[in-house]
């Protein structure tokens, strides 16, 4: 048994790496080479419909080198083809030492990734509130269930084949990712305040109303008239529901 757990060992091991590790004796090198090509396809398929973007960037060959050295190097937690994004998202972040020399590659990637999650994320059906909210300052905001709220230093959103930034943005980016009511995902790029402003409303389990989320961060600003930065807030939560990040109020509003 020990020996036979042996030759197992050493057969992933080629399978995962075959210009390093070995075939053990017995087997055909031409017959294994299928599966070396069905293991690396299947991860490649699976990942470049994740990250089209960081594909598209790198091209065929560093992307090759860049999913061998995945497949080789990563102990995968899940045996589920869907989570093989996830994985790769993990190795990126903790066991990948880059040398492609594009400092965003990272953030694009779990930018990407992120678009993923938002799609699969299971959450009750959208209904749609109907209720107009009059009196924006007084009310608990009921957000989108798939949503999150995202911080980078690149702009993320913007970069492509024909716009790769050498050097973070002088501000960070703030992005708001969420499934709408059609289950369509979305991205929208915030402000510094408004993404301030959708931190304190979403993550405090609506203990705060806007007028209460508004006065906090006018306290951090040490903004001299926190009254002025109302109209601000309620222009910005108008502005979000009409794009269905926002739902409506909460019902005992």
């Amino acid at each position: 048994m020990m020996a036979f757990r042996q030759v197992q060992r050493q057969f992933l091991a080629h399978l995962r790496n075959p210009v390093q590790q070995p075939l053990p004796s017995g087997f055909v090198k031409q017959d294994v080479a299928i599966y070396v090509d069905l293991l690396y396809n299947k991860f490649n398929d699976s990942l470049t419909a994740c990250f089209p973007v960081t594909y598209a960037i790198l091209g065929e060959t560093a992307w090759q080198r860049l999913l061998k050295d995945f497949i080789a190097e990563h102990r995968c937690r899940s045996p589920y083809y869907r989570q093989i994004p996830d994985e790769f998202i993990r190795y990126l972040q903790t066991e990948w030492v880059d040398h492609t020399g594009l400092p965003y590659l990272l953030e694009l990637a779990h930018f990407e990734w992120v678009g993923l999650i938002l799609a699969i994320t299971d959450a009750e059906p959208v209904v749609k509130n109907e209720t107009a909210v009059n009196d924006w300052l007084a009310c608990h905001p009921v957000f989108a269930p798939v949503l999150q709220l995202l911080h980078y230093v690149y702009p993320v959103q913007r970069i492509d084949e024909n716009y790769q930034p050498a050097t973070p943005s002088e501000q960070a980016t703030h992005i708001l990712g969420f499934r709408d009511r059609d289950d369509t995902v979305q991205f929208i790029e915030l402000n510094p305040a408004t993404a301030r402003l959708v931190d304190i409303l979403h993550n405090t389990d609506n203990t705060y109303t806007v007028r209460e989320a508004i006065e906090q961060i006018a306290a951090e600003l040490q903004h001299p008239e926190p009254s002025a930065l109302f109209t601000f807030g309620v222009a910005t939560l108008t502005d979000l529901m009409q794009q269905g990040a926002i739902l409506g109020r909460a019902a005992d509003d």
